[in-house]
């Protein structure tokens, strides 16, 4: 089977199209006491996606809090002659007070 990156957005269409075909055609065999299974079966997975995706989200904000980022310095500049200062009291590129 191809990759989906390969597929077009009709292709994408027509095998949407189609598993809506195939789903609808089991739904219409289905009796109802297996209709109302499949859909307790469905909410089930459902809320157990959306658990893992919220413990997947709560465990990325802990992972996040534990490496704030970091404070960006601000950079000095020479009033002299405008070069960025690298630290200390005097200018390294003119040598004028900081």
């Amino acid at each position: 089977m191809a990759n989906n990156m390969d597929l077009s957005p009709e292709e994408l269409e027509k095998m949407l199209e189609k598993a809506k075909r195939d789903a609808q055609a089991l739904l219409d065999r289905m009796t109802p006491e297996e209709r109302a299974r499949a859909l307790t079966q469905t909410d089930q997975l459902i809320e157990a996606d959306q658990a893992s995706m919220q413990k997947l989200i709560d465990d990325a904000a802990r992972v996040a809090a534990a490496f704030p980022p970091k404070e960006k310095e601000t950079p000095k500049f020479c009033p002299n002659c405008g070069a960025a200062a690298e630290g200390g009291k005097f200018c390294t590129y003119c040598g004028s007070p900081l």
